[in-house]
Parts: structure tokens; sequence; C-alpha cells
């Protein structure tokens, strides 16, 4: 026997989703993530918290999204991350909580190696073609990376794995 979820709670999941996915068509193409979009995903998780099936620990969720918000604002200070990219992990690992966080960061990671890597090798072709390659290699340092993508997958696994349904025993 297993708990249902309802429609409303797959419809938040989704509307949750596609703020993802808007995020990174934003950032792979103006390299900018609107706060708007962050303030949302943040906005819509007490919706979730109040359909979902089960009780869910949503301070421990709240505990995650400082922790990785401190994190973040850290990695901003040393010019490791940009703001928009720490705003939306930060909303994302709200979502995940405690759980999830760990498939968010290793899914998030990955995409961002392989995002890394296409965006790496698209420049130096762009700058071969230019003339622009000296000693043939790749300025890696220079090449800007719309890292919002990698996040959005990593939370839309995340949220694919909430919308799992959870079965209880007998």
């Amino acid at each position: 026997m297993g708990l249902a979820l309802t429609s409303f709670h797959i419809a938040i999941l989704f509307i949750a989703a596609a703020i993802l996915v808007a995020a990174a068509v934003s950032d792979a193409y103006s390299y900018r993530i609107p706060n708007y979009l962050c303030g949302l995903l943040v906005a819509l998780f007490p919706a979730f918290v109040a359909t979902a099936p089960r009780g869910v620990e949503w301070s421990q969720n709240a505990m995650v999204f400082g922790l990785v918000a401190l994190a973040g604002f850290a990695m901003f200070m040393g010019q490791l991350a940009g703001a928009g990219d720490v705003k939306l992990l930060s909303a994302a690992s709200l979502w995940a909580g405690p759980h999830l966080i760990a498939v968010l960061l290793v899914v998030t990671a990955v995409a961002g190696g392989v995002l890394s890597l296409f965006m790496a090798l698209k420049t130096h072709r762009r700058n071969a073609a230019e003339g622009g390659t000296e000693g043939g290699g790749i300025q890696i340092a220079k090449v800007p990376i719309p890292y919002g993508v990698a996040i959005a997958s990593g939370g839309v696994v995340a949220l694919a794995m909430l919308a799992r349904p959870i079965l209880l025993p007998a």
C-alpha cells in the first residue's frame, strides 16, 4: 500500500521543474539568472510542504538551504561562483533537503563538468576558426560557463526523485 501523490502536489513539482528549466535557458542565453526565478522557487516550497503525502521536515530543508547559501556566499566572495548560480543552487537545495542534497550536488557536478568541456571545446573551435589560438591551447579561464544549466539539471533530478510514490509497509 502506498501514499498517493495528489495532482496538486505533482503540479507543484512540475512548476518547480519549469522554473529550473527557465533559469537554465536564461543562463544559457544571457549568462544571467533572474532573481525572480530563484524567489519563485523558494516561495513555491511551502505549497510543496502543504501538499506532500507525508510530513516534510521543512526545518531540516531550511537548514540545508542556509548551509548551501553560506558556502555559496563564500564561493562568490572568492570569485569562484556567480551570484545567480549561488542563489539558484541554494533555492534548489531547499527542495532537495538533507535526503537529496547529495543527489543534487553530484548531478550538478557531473553536468557542470560535461558543460564545461562542451563550452571549452566550442570556444576552442571558434578561436581556431578565427585564427586566434596561440600554441593550440584552450584559454579555459576565459571561457564563461552558464552553470545554471548544470544546477537546473541536478534540481530537476532531485524533483523527479521527490515525485516518486512513497511506499509504506502494510
